[in-house]
């Protein structure tokens, strides 16, 4: 009798196992059709509104994180936690929970099944009446064997649901059947909703232009062509806020022009209320030359200091001059200098990011152009400056001479002056003495004293020591020396004057 009531009992007990599993599946069931009528439903009406009135990106935004939100407490809390049940994970109704639902379909029933679970838990607890409560227990559950409780739960009570879950889903499909597009397209707007979309014109914008790029500080003509079954009359382009009227060149034709561009500028078509896609006109940063330093380095021969010299270009220098170059130039990535207009131009030292050098050694005048380049313009500045080379000026000279009325010594006086532009190296006296009689002789002598850039001078020559016998002559001049260091010293002579010593005839 023992081993029945427990069979008994066990059965009773596998019964209401079996019901919870049902209950869960009956809430499984129902809450797929609850599921799938809010998400389907808020899903087609989201979308629908969104085809119809282009929302801004911030109530996308709402709209998109709310859907995600409602539907994942409805699938959380209708299919996943149901699921769970069905497989007894987490926490489940009790037997005496059962009990009661069962009860409430089963009225004659619904005290007896409490009963036995009641009797059961006293059974642990009384010892001393344990033979009584196990006969009630067996007499109760022989009368509850035959009683199907998972019949307390019919499934197909869910078919009510349907009303809610399937117009919905019907609706969906049958727009997805007919025009997918508004689904698709509402449903990336929806997603991308960080980006501003623009309800569709009856008409498009469209830029002629191939190329959205202008030299910096150049001007920029934008083409645009309108075409659509309903053409504006009037086009507009807005700029940073701004709305300035585009000029009509034909019916469907308009152009604006952008004037002196220096930075990356975004616009926006619109007309009749309707806007474009946003564009970009970029800008192609132009190089050019910020600052220039010059080290001019004299020749040492002329006495001037070296100077530092500050954004100055042309200059006036003596030939021989040697001038480094230092440029600051922004947005370059290449210099280049072209000497004279045949030559071809050559590279210069790129020192760092921004800085070029070059030297000239100026001998002659000279014109030199700059030329500047980046990686999207070519030579796209250039500029020219211009060398003038001052020559070293030959010495000057000049001599007079002065004799004895009687001349009876025969000594001739001379005084004379000499000058050059940077210094005077010498001045010497050449004479020369010939006749018939002897062989030609020369000589110089230099003159003491003779320095500086002027100099002034006297000589005295005795033409006794000479020696001369009757019919010789001679010639003599005086000629200084400057101190070019670049071509060598150059000189300049004096007349040649002569004195002749008369024959017997």
């Amino acid at each position: 009798m023992a081993n029945i009531q427990i069979d008994n009992y066990s059965l009773l007990i596998q019964k209401l196992d079996a019901f919870i599993r049902k209950f869960y599946l009956n809430a499984l069931l129902r809450g797929v059709l609850y599921t799938t009528a809010i998400v389907v439903g808020l899903f087609t009406l989201i979308n629908l509104g969104e085809y119809i009135f282009y929302f801004s990106t911030a109530l996308r935004k709402v709209l998109f994180y709310g859907f995600i939100g409602v539907s994942s407490v409805a699938l959380i809390g209708w299919v996943l936690l149901p699921l769970l049940h069905y497989f007894r994970l987490g926490k489940v109704i009790s037997h005496e929970q059962a009990a009661q639902i069962i009860g409430n379909h089963f009225a004659n029933i619904k005290d007896k099944l409490l009963n036995i679970l009641q009797l059961r838990q006293q059974h642990y607890h009384n010892v001393d009446n344990a033979a009584l409560i196990e006969a009630s227990i067996k007499q109760k559950s022989e009368e509850l064997r035959p009683v199907p409780f998972v019949a307390a739960i019919n499934l197909t009570n869910n078919a009510k649901y349907l009303k809610y879950a399937l117009p919905p889903l019907v609706f969906l499909l049958g727009i997805m059947a007919y025009s997918p597009n508004i689904i698709r397209d509402s449903t990336a707007r929806l997603y991308d909703n960080n980006t501003v979309y623009e309800k569709p014109a009856p008409f498009t914008f469209a830029v002629a232009n191939n190329d959205m790029r202008v030299v910096q500080y150049n001007d920029y003509k934008l083409e645009v062509e309108v075409d659509g079954t309903t053409l504006p009359s009037d086009v507009f382009i807005d700029v940073e806020g701004f709305e300035y009227k585009l000029q009509k060149d034909a019916n469907n034709k308009f152009s604006y022009t952008f004037t002196k561009v220096n930075d990356n500028t975004k616009f926006r078509l619109t007309a009749n209320g309707y806007n474009s896609k946003s564009y970009e006109l970029s800008v192609l940063k132009k190089p050019n030359i910020q600052g220039l330093q010059v080290a001019v380095d004299y020749p040492a021969y002329t006495g001037r200091k070296d100077e530092q010299l500050e954004n100055v270009g042309d200059l006036v220098v003596p030939a021989g001059t040697n001038i480094t170059y230092l440029l600051k130039a922004a947005n370059a990535n290449e210099m280049s200098v072209r000497y004279g207009y045949k030559t071809a131009a050559q590279a210069t030292k790129k020192i760092g990011e921004d800085m070029f050098s070059f030297g000239i050694k100026a001998m002659n005048d000279l014109r030199y152009t700059l030329f500047l380049s980046n990686q999207n313009l070519k030579n796209a500045d250039s500029v020219s400056y211009a060398i003038s080379v001052v020559p070293d000026q030959y010495p000057a000279i000049n001599v007079q001479q002065f004799k004895d009325s009687q001349n009876v010594n025969k000594v001739l006086f001379f005084a004379g002056d000499a000058s050059d532009d940077y210094g005077i190296s010498k001045v010497v006296v050449n004479y020369k003495v010939e006749g018939e009689k002897r062989a030609i002789s020369q000589q110089t002598m230099p003159l003491k004293g003779a320095s500086g850039t002027a100099t002034q001078f006297e000589y005295t020559l005795d033409v006794a020591k000479l020696k001369l016998l009757p019919g010789d002559k001679v010639t003599y001049n005086f000629e200084v020396f400057d101190n070019d260091g670049v071509h060598g010293s150059k000189s300049t002579k004096s007349s040649t004057m002569v004195y002749e010593v008369p024959t017997a005839k």
